[in-house]
């Protein structure tokens, strides 16, 4: 039987990449761009964060921590005219459940439902102080198919993963910057050619004088995930590592 730790490593990555699917896709930008936003990083950024409303910049910058000020301000003030931020938000939540419904339906709706079930328990056992995004994508009512409600359940989690790994970095005393060098992810995800994919600017440190810190605020980040995995029972853990794994493995993306 899974214990609350081994559930959140089993499920880290399947769950980061499932979101992928609708985040890194083309038909995400051709969207963004049929709305009038200016490219389709504007409006995944807007997509996001607009769930906070009409917040002032600093907000925004402060929710999308590791993407770089200046890009979330070009997005932030490049709405279409007559949009509001909430709007866009509303459109990126209909995309990610659109993806579901499409994508998932494939699937045994029964072991779709019961991923769901567990992934809001787990998302329901976080206080809304994780972070603001999340509790904004949180709040968001539940589509009424399976396949769409999975879909959104996995932009929330990884939405509250993103908030546990805010608290992380800022409790070793790196940035939001210095956790891109220095990332554990696998290259392109890591080091200065990503930091200026997401819009940060040079010179920049040496990753390797943050590499502990950003090891430790991983460790950090799954401690805090594991103790919201562990309103679920071992066999319930189990079964909701199963069957995102499988799910996710099973999807060509």
């Amino acid at each position: 039987m899974a214990t609350p730790a081994e559930a959140v490593e089993r499920t880290f990555k399947p769950l980061q990449q499932f979101t992928r699917g609708w985040m890194m896709a083309e038909a995400t930008t051709t969207y963004g761009l049929e709305l009038g936003m200016q490219n389709g990083h504007d409006f995944r950024h807007v997509g996001r964060a607009g769930v906070l409303g009409s917040c002032p910049l600093d907000v925004a910058i402060g929710a999308l921590a590791f993407v770089a000020p200046d890009l979330v301000e070009q997005a932030w003030t490049g709405l279409p005219p007559g949009m509001s931020h909430a709007e866009v938000a509303e459109h990126y939540a209909g995309l990610v459940i659109g993806w579901g419904d499409a994508a998932l339906s494939v699937f045994d709706p029964d072991r779709l439902d019961r991923l769901d079930v567990l992934g809001r328990r787990i998302i329901d056992a976080a206080p809304a102080s994780l972070g603001a995004l999340f509790a904004g994508w949180r709040s968001l009512p539940a589509p009424d198919t399976v396949f769409g409600r999975v879909a959104l359940t996995t932009q929330v989690l990884r939405e509250m993963r993103g908030a546990a790994h805010i608290n992380a970095i800022i409790s070793v005393g790196i940035t939001p910057l210095d956790a891109i060098l220095a990332s554990t992810n696998a290259p392109p995800r890591t080091g200065p050619g990503y930091a200026e994919a997401m819009g940060f600017k040079g010179p920049f440190r040496d990753p390797a004088e943050v590499r502990e810190q950003r090891l430790e605020a991983e460790a950090i980040t799954a401690r805090i995930m594991a103790g919201f995995y562990a309103t679920l029972s071992a066999e319930e853990l189990d079964d909701f590592g199963e069957i995102v794994e499988t799910t996710r493995n099973a999807i060509d993306m």
